[in-house]
C-alpha cells in the first residue's frame, strides 16, 4: 500500500509568493512579443509603401541681366522653377502622377499635373487621363531658356489620351475640353505619331485649336473662333557622336484673330546644335540655336533669337547652366521696334 507524502508547508508558501510575478513575467513577455509583430509589420508596410510612391522635385535658380527693345536694362534674382513630384503604384495596371509648380512672379504653387494611367487599358492602347501637358510639340533643346515653340504652343489641359508603342514606333490620340470655346462639348482633339531609335527620331503632332495653348489663349478673340485653328508640328533629332542636332517647326493652318483685332498665323521654328565635351575631366555641353517666329508679335515673342551657352554638373543632381541670347525684334512695317537686345543668365539646378 502506498502513500502521498505530503507536500511541505514552505513549498506551498514559495507558490504562493511566486505565481503573481509569474503570471505578471508572463503578460509581459505577450506584450513585448505583441510591440515587436507590430514593429516589423509596419517596416514592412512602410517598405511596400516606399517601393510603390516616389517623390521627386526640381529647383532652378536663375540670375539674370536682361535689356528690352527700348534700350531699358534689368537684373533678375528669381526661384525660377519649383516642382514636386509624387508618382504611385496604385496595381499592376494603374498609376497616378502628381505634380506641384511654382514659378516667381509668373505662377503661385499650383497643380500642374494630376493624371492616372492604365496599361494595357485596350490591347496594346493605354490611356493618360487628366491635367497633363498635351503631346503637341516636342520642345526640346540643352540651352537655359524654353524654346520660342514651346512659348508659342505648349498646352496644360484636362485630357483624355490614348496612345500605344512599339518597337520604336509610337501614337496617339487625344480629346479635351477648351477654356476659350463658347460651347460646353468636349470636342479639341489631337493626335501624335514619332519613330525614333537609338541615335535618331522624328515626330508628326497635329491639334485642332491652337488657340488652346497657354499663350495664345490669353490673346485670341473668343467671339470668333471657329474650326480652322488647327495647327501642326514637326520635328526630328539626330545624334552622331558628341554631337546633337535638332529641329522642330510648327505653325498655325490659318489666321487666328487676336483680341484688339487683325488675324495672324503665327509660327516658330528651331535649329539647334549640341556638343559634348570632356574637360579636365568634367562633362560640359555647349548649345547654339538659331529660332525664328513669324506672325507672333502679339504674343510677345522676337522674330529672331540667336542663343548659344553651356551647362555642367557641379555636384551630384546639381547643374549650372549659363545662357546668351540675342533679340531682334519685328519691324517697323511689321508694327515692331526693328531694335535689338542682348541677354544672359545663370541657371543653378537641383533635383532630388
Amino acid at each position: 500500500m502506498s502513500h502521498l507524502l505530503p507536500v511541505p508547508r514552505w513549498h506551498w508558501l514559495l507558490w504562493v509568493c511566486l505565481h503573481p510575478w509569474a503570471d505578471a513575467a508572463f503578460e509581459q513577455k505577450v506584450e513585448q512579443r505583441l510591440a515587436k509583430l507590430e514593429k516589423q509589420q509596419s517596416a514592412k508596410s512602410g517598405s511596400a509603401l516606399g517601393e510603390k510612391v516616389e517623390f521627386s522635385g526640381l529647383i532652378e535658380i536663375e540670375a539674370s541681366l536682361t535689356e528690352d527693345f527700348d534700350d531699358n536694362s534689368y537684373s533678375d534674382l528669381v526661384v525660377a522653377t519649383v516642382e514636386l513630384g509624387i508618382a504611385a503604384e496604385i496595381n499592376d495596371k494603374v498609376d497616378a502622377e502628381l505634380v506641384l509648380l511654382y514659378e516667381e512672379d509668373e505662377t503661385e504653387l499650383d497643380v500642374d499635373v494630376a493624371t492616372l494611367s492604365f496599361e494595357d487599358l485596350i490591347g496594346p492602347v493605354d490611356l493618360l487621363v487628366g491635367k497633363q501637358y498635351l503631346p503637341f510639340g516636342r520642345f526640346e533643346t540643352a540651352l537655359v531658356n524654353d524654346t520660342l515653340v514651346l512659348e508659342l504652343a505648349e498646352t496644360n489641359k484636362t485630357a483624355a489620351l490614348f496612345g500605344l508603342e512599339q518597337d520604336g514606333f509610337s501614337a496617339g490620340f487625344y480629346l479635351f475640353d477648351g477654356s476659350v470655346d463658347r460651347e460646353n462639348h468636349v470636342e479639341n482633339y489631337g493626335f501624335t505619331v514619332s519613330f525614333g531609335q537609338e541615335n535618331f527620331n522624328v515626330g508628326f503632332d497635329y491639334i485642332s485649336a491652337l488657340t488652346e495653348s497657354d499663350a495664345i489663349s490669353e490673346v485670341v478673340n473668343p467671339l470668333v473662333l471657329d474650326s480652322d485653328d488647327g495647327a501642326f508640328s514637326l520635328s526630328g533629332s539626330l545624334n552622331v557622336d558628341v554631337i546633337t542636332i535638332i529641329a522642330e517647326y510648327m505653325t498655325a493652318i490659318d489666321d487666328i484673330e487676336f483680341i484688339g483685332g487683325g488675324d495672324f498665323q503665327p509660327e516658330a521654328i528651331q535649329v539647334e546644335i549640341d556638343f559634348a565635351a570632356d574637360l579636365g575631366g568634367k562633362e560640359y555641353t555647349f548649345g547654339f540655336a538659331l529660332q525664328e517666329t513669324d506672325e507672333a508679335l502679339g504674343l510677345g515673342l522676337p522674330e529672331t533669337r540667336l542663343s548659344f551657352g553651356g551647362s555642367t554638373t557641379v555636384y551630384e543632381n546639381v547643374s549650372l547652366g549659363l545662357e546668351f541670347w540675342h533679340d531682334e525684334d519685328y519691324g517697323r512695317n511689321d508694327g515692331g521696334s526693328g531694335e535689338k537686345s542682348n541677354n544672359i543668365v545663370l541657371q543653378l539646378a537641383a533635383e532630388f
